[in-house]
């Protein structure tokens, strides 16, 4: 009986998006700009580049060059793509333990973002095939839907580890018990506190502060030995 629902994201927990989208836009002339401006955009504006590159980016980019973005961005996850060593131990082990319903919900940028994100977990030495359930989210449509339709009355546990606050704001509408807040990902720290009003407490600066976290969640739920 799988009586705990563990939700991940992906892009900015799990794995380092910011250098794969950055080492994309250098191989096509493009900037997508240093990482402390590109975590305070917002949506699409991360992908074209903020105040200082949106002009020059623009100029370069038409319809054709937006898919050649997309395509180059998905050959550098699935070569490239790692997830972060800190997750890899603990996931596998949640993956294996039969009380445990595991898996991804991601808004990826990629082309092929299902195949791309099994790819990247592949890379890892993760499991990903016997994950329960791995659903991207495309763009446009609401993750909160998703996280309510996974929420479910016979789970004794529903945990959820993210990094953007439109994202913690979703699981607490859907009633998830336990949330864990990465300050590494997309949002700065002081961003998920002054405007997510997120509690320090659930936030974690490191992607081993955070997956130590869960280790020792599931570890106190009895999942793990």
């Amino acid at each position: 009986m799988k009586d705990t629902l563990i939700v991940l994201d992906f892009d900015g927990l799990l794995i380092d998006s910011y250098q794969l989208l950055k080492d994309t836009f250098e191989q096509l002339g493009l900037d997508v700009g240093e990482e402390d401006r590109f975590k305070n955009r917002r949506k699409f504006l991360k992908y074209i580049g903020g105040g200082r590159e949106i002009v020059n980016n623009l100029v370069k980019i038409s319809l054709p060059k937006n898919r050649v973005i997309r395509d180059t961005l998905t050959e550098n996850y699935m070569e490239h793509g790692q997830v972060f060593p800190e997750f890899i131990d603990v996931i596998n082990e949640a993956v294996d333990c039969p009380a445990i319903h595991i898996g991804i919900i991601s808004r990826n940028f990629t082309s092929h973002p299902g195949l791309t994100i099994r790819q990247v977990l592949r890379n890892s030495r993760i499991n990903e095939a016997a994950m329960d359930f791995i659903i991207p989210v495309s763009v446009g449509a609401k993750k909160i839907s998703v996280l309510e339709g996974m929420r479910g009355d016979s789970y004794k546990h529903c945990i959820f580890a993210a990094d953007e606050i439109g994202d913690y704001r979703a699981a607490v509408e859907t009633g998830y018990d336990k949330i864990l807040m990465a300050s590494y990902g997309f949002d700065h720290r002081e961003r998920l506190i002054e405007k997510g009003g997120i509690p320090e407490k659930i936030i974690f600066e490191s992607p081993a502060r955070l997956a130590k976290k869960l280790n020792k969640m599931l570890v106190k739920y009895d999942l793990l030995i």
